[in-house]
């Protein structure tokens, strides 16, 4: 499959400022932090599976959750702590984009939002949401050039401890990040291949800070729940 490209298998890619101090998480032997970004096998479980086979480019990254209660922060929320308060150089990095693939007739990203909007159709960040289940969030758009698609999936994963026991493997979980294209034509290819190195900085960036903002979510809940026992 020449047109698919891998995320960085068993790359790390760590932003200083999401690095937790203290949580630590440990497998396979080794211990890395909870924001540990790494690529991953594409997933099978994913409703966009039946599209890997025909698409351009794909690719998929993983990072691992804090463990949390039953629906204790549903995948809507995780899905916003990806998408939610882009840092200032991804905003810019958007306004470049908009503006030159404006002269070639292609969609700003505002105005991918305002079209899904007007529609009634759901949005996260400035994307439309094609579709949603209790573990799975699919975005998208399909546009003169590509059709691409975007799975936030939430399933089960096994951490070690490093000692070989059964007894000493702990039920977490993992957020997966698929991005699924498909070009229309040359310039559908050329527009992926010059921005996927952006794609990928983007997407690694955005998982690692999902564990700490999702265990900010909990720890707000808790404090919430303590205070109002107190009422």
């Amino acid at each position: 499959m020449s047109g698919i490209v891998k995320g960085a298998q068993g790359r790390s890619w760590r932003p200083p400022a999401f690095r937790p101090n203290t949580t630590l998480l440990s497998w396979e032997g080794q211990r890395r932090p909870l924001s540990f970004v790494r690529g991953v096998p594409f997933p099978q479980e994913s409703r966009l599976a039946p599209s890997y086979k025909s698409a351009f480019f794909v690719d998929s990254f993983a990072v691992s959750l804090p463990l949390r209660k039953p629906h204790e922060v549903p995948l809507d929320a995780l899905a916003q702590a990806f998408f939610c308060e882009p840092p200032a150089w991804f905003s810019l990095l958007m306004r470049i984009r908009d503006e030159i693939m404006a002269i070639f007739g292609v969609k700003r990203s505002t105005e991918i939002q305002a079209a899904a909007e007007e529609k009634g159709i759901d949005t996260i960040g400035v994307f439309p949401v094609r579709s949603h289940t209790e573990d799975e969030i699919i975005i998208g758009e399909i546009d003169s050039h590509l059709d691409f698609q975007t799975s936030i999936l939430i399933r089960p994963e096994d951490r070690h401890d490093g000692i070989e026991h059964a007894q000493n493997v702990t039920k977490g979980e993992e957020l997966v990040v698929t991005t699924v294209v498909h070009c229309h034509g040359l310039f559908g290819k050329i527009y992926i291949m010059i921005i996927r190195a952006f794609h990928v900085m983007i997407v690694r960036y955005s998982l690692a800070r999902v564990p700490s903002r999702m265990q900010q979510i909990i720890n707000r809940r808790s404090k919430l729940k303590q205070a109002l026992r107190g009422i």
